[in-house]
């Protein structure tokens, strides 16, 4: 692959290995092997499709992992859905086990170095508000960050016992404002009934 990572811009930066990989399984899970070679193929990256044989700690520039962001946005484009499925077996397969919430927001950050900012901006026993800025997943206009929503809530709510459950809060959003991929998401601790 080349490496861009010296390209100026929105598009400089690193993504561990790991990650990609992570989120081609879930493609596969949600969308099976074709699904997953259709957005690849759109990125022009078809050769990841066998991803999950490279060293996880290595690294991939920005600009490729955006292509392929870009690539699933158009082809899944207003799938919110699904976006939110990806999401939440991208979390799943990202951080597996044996991390409480704040570890896994603060190394999400470590794990995709750009201009972005994923933080716990306050949180209680029962509610934990989540401030995203510039999120990655959701930067280009029309597109919802419904993929990054479902990783939120399940990398919270994988960490809570089964009696619980999530119910998450978010400003109405305007997926044609140019800011729209800075948001607060509140995610309430509550039980089942």
């Amino acid at each position: 692959m080349s490496d861009n990572s010296d390209i100026i811009g929105e598009y400089r930066g690193i993504v561990k290995n790991r990650v990609v990989t992570a989120l081609l399984q879930s493609y596969l899970d949600n969308l099976d092997y074709d699904g997953m070679k259709s957005i690849l193929k759109e990125a022009g990256l078809i050769h990841l499709k066998d991803m999950r044989d490279v060293d996880p700690n290595g690294t991939i520039d920005f600009f490729s992992f955006k292509k392929i962001i870009a690539a699933q946005n158009c082809l899944l484009f207003d799938s919110n859905k699904l976006l939110f499925e990806i999401g939440k077996k991208f979390s799943f397969y990202l951080f597996p086990y044996g991390k409480n919430f704040e570890e896994i927001i603060s190394e999400i950050n470590e794990l995709i170095l750009t201009d972005w900012k994923v933080e716990i901006i306050e949180k209680s026993n029962n509610l934990f508000v989540v401030k995203v800025e510039k999120c990655i997943f959701c930067s280009e206009i029309g597109v919802s960050c419904d993929l990054f929503k479902g990783f939120i809530i399940h990398s919270l709510e994988k960490t809570l016992t089964t009696d619980s459950r999530i119910n998450y809060y978010r400003k109405s959003e305007d997926v044609n404002d140019p800011q729209h991929n800075n948001f607060v998401l509140k995610l309430k601790i509550e039980k089942k009934f």
